[in-house]
């Protein structure tokens, strides 16, 4: 046997094997799969942060944050955008800034939208309160 031999023992007793010493083996990397967890377990626990739960409050935060974004980008387009324009809408004409045009476009929109959303939730409570009599 050689020092590049992996089974080399410098001190001349016989290396380990399985074969040598079923035993040892299995006691020592039971032992040693114990610490191991054991321990990390200990530091998991030491590392692990408390979860916060999502509330309503901080999604209306967020919400709060993103809509003045919104409007401060929606101010900049409209400053910018100061050139008046002829809109025509059926048989009435309309001239003023492009901005205002379609800031109005926009709150037409929206509106629209709040509607129809409005209606659905009239149409599903009348559909709850039929059911539960």
């Amino acid at each position: 046997m050689t020092n590049q031999d992996p089974t080399y023992e410098p001190n001349g007793t016989q290396p380990y094997t399985p074969e040598t010493d079923a035993g040892y083996g299995e006691v020592a990397s039971t032992n040693n799969e114990d610490f191991t967890n054991s321990t990390l377990d200990q530091t998991t626990d030491a590392q692990q942060k408390p979860e916060v739960k999502k509330s309503f409050a901080g999604s209306t935060w967020v919400a709060l944050i993103v809509g003045a974004i919104l409007l401060v980008l929606l101010l900049v387009f409209i400053m910018q955008n100061q050139e008046n324009v002829q809109l025509q809408l059926f048989a009435w004409e309309m001239t003023f800034p492009i901005g205002a045009g379609m800031l109005i476009a926009a709150i037409a929109g929206a509106l629209i939208m709040a509607l129809v959303g409005g209606v659905r939730i009239i149409q599903l409570r009348r559909q709850v309160t039929h059911t539960n009599r």
